[in-house]
């Protein structure tokens, strides 16, 4: 059979460069071509750019660990954010957290397993979709939902600047949230992988099941313009927010003061966080569908590699706890400064009342 034979009779994903038979493989159908066979695999597993690649997820997951955690509990609590703003951010933590653990944990097995395969047994090196389904669901999810995450973040700020009883029903507000948050996550990760074969195999646990490869696509292809948008939405929802007290209420109002400071802290700390997060997740749709058709035209471990890459999920565990902890040590140097400025005023009076106000006006304007 021709090359083109052998890719017109499903023998091949893609038409066949190289025309020989694999050995030993006891899993693919008679006739798979050689690129689709599991000495390909064996090929692309033990290979250095595959390793790297797989290794390049532990590494950037193990340090996402790390800064998460320094974030937590050193730098968190030195800035300012809205009860329900404080709550989503914490399930963004929670959810980098849960991806990084995946992540470490099954390609740290996947390279383990790739300096054990027997030299009669090449598909020793492939899982069986229903092995790595735990791995696939919980990444997955935590990849949907820590985008709708920041929907719902945008969606919360915007109650709060428009409707004028938010203060009584944000506990409301957050629980419709985490609600649609919940549903939508789920709703997605199963329509995904709803026509998965449990006893297809795959190379890694990160690869998409052939069953489910256009449904991926087709939800990476939606979801691209949205988070464009979210990436706008992020500029301007929070960079050009400003408090501004009406009616006559008093200078000297701390509760007024003390609510529009958080409101302008939480929007700059939003204005980095968001907007990372946006640009990062329209960046990963844009790999993942370059990737798509760019795959069929590279030597096929190579085309793995740079799939295995595409996944930059793992950057993002990264980049977030890293804009977030520069953050907080900012607004922490910026606020000390401010209150030391004061206090070496040693004014009383008119003089001392109008430097007071300035300070704390100083808090909440852009």
């Amino acid at each position: 059979m021709t090359p083109l034979n052998v890719y017109e009779a499903g023998l091949c994903s893609a038409i066949p460069t190289i025309m020989r038979q694999c050995e030993y493989d006891s899993i693919s159908r008679s006739g798979i071509c050689y690129e689709d066979s599991c000495c390909t695999s064996v090929e692309t597993a033990t290979s250095w750019h595959y390793r790297l690649a797989q290794a390049s997820h532990v590494g950037f997951s193990a340090c996402g660990i790390v800064l998460l955690f320094w974030y937590v509990l050193k730098l968190s609590s030195k800035h300012m954010l809205p009860a329900n703003v404080r709550v989503l951010v914490n399930i963004m933590l929670l959810l980098m957290l849960t991806h990084s653990v995946d992540m470490i944990i099954f390609h740290i097995y996947h390279i383990v397993q790739s300096f054990r395969i027997p030299p009669d047994n090449p598909c020793f090196v492939r899982e069986k979709v229903s092995f790595c389904a735990p791995f696939r669901y919980t990444f997955s999810f935590c990849t949907m939902t820590l985008g709708i995450c920041t929907y719902c973040i945008y969606i919360d700020r915007l109650a709060c600047a428009l409707y004028k009883n938010y203060a009584r029903h944000q506990k409301w507000i957050l629980a419709l949230l985490l609600v649609k948050l919940t549903v939508i996550s789920v709703s997605l990760v199963l329509w995904v992988y709803r026509k998965e074969d449990p006893d297809a195999y795959v190379l890694s646990c990160i690869n998409v099941p052939p069953n489910s490869a256009r449904d991926m696509a087709l939800a990476t292809a939606v979801i691209l313009p949205v988070n464009i948008v979210c990436f706008f939405l992020s500029i301007v929802l929070f960079r050009v927010f400003k408090k501004r007290v009406k009616g006559s209420s008093s200078r000297f109002d701390i509760t007024l003061h003390f609510t529009a400071a958080v409101d302008v802290e939480s929007s700059e700390f939003l204005y980095y966080t968001t907007g990372a997060q946006a640009a990062l997740m329209t960046l990963f749709s844009v790999c993942s569908l370059a990737m798509r058709f760019f795959y069929y035209k590279l030597p096929r471990p190579i085309a793995i590699t740079v799939a295995t890459l595409s996944y930059i999920f793992s950057i993002n565990s990264v980049i977030i706890p890293w804009v977030m902890m520069r953050f907080a040590k900012s607004s922490s140097v910026q606020r000390k400064s401010r209150i030391s400025g004061h206090v070496a005023m040693k004014t009383m009076g008119m003089e001392g009342a109008d430097h007071y106000f300035g300070m704390m006006k100083s808090q909440w304007e852009v």
